[in-house]
């Protein structure tokens, strides 16, 4: 049993460890992806606004190095913006 807990314990931390850096490449494309969306809307409209300050806030939370809550962020900021994901 105690062996069977070591390999799932391992298991999780090898993934932990590997979806770090794939999260990490990811947040910078996505926050572009909607400055660039936005750069083509209205920078007056408070839909815009709204989507540019998540898009800051993502971009905060990647420096911080919480690159989960930066993406969720920055896909929250598309989805105002009204980006579909490609």
């Amino acid at each position: 049993m105690r062996k069977l807990l070591m390999v799932v314990m391992g298991a999780a931390v090898s993934l932990t460890l590997a979806a770090g850096p794939a999260l990490a490449s990811s947040c910078p494309k996505v926050i572009k992806e909607g400055r660039d969306a936005a750069a083509k809307m209205k920078a007056d409209d408070p839909k815009v606004k709204g989507a540019v300050a998540k898009l800051n806030e993502a971009q905060k939370l990647h420096d911080g190095g919480k690159h989960a809550e930066s993406l969720a962020k920055a896909n929250e900021a598309l989805a105002d913006l009204g980006v579909k994901k490609k």
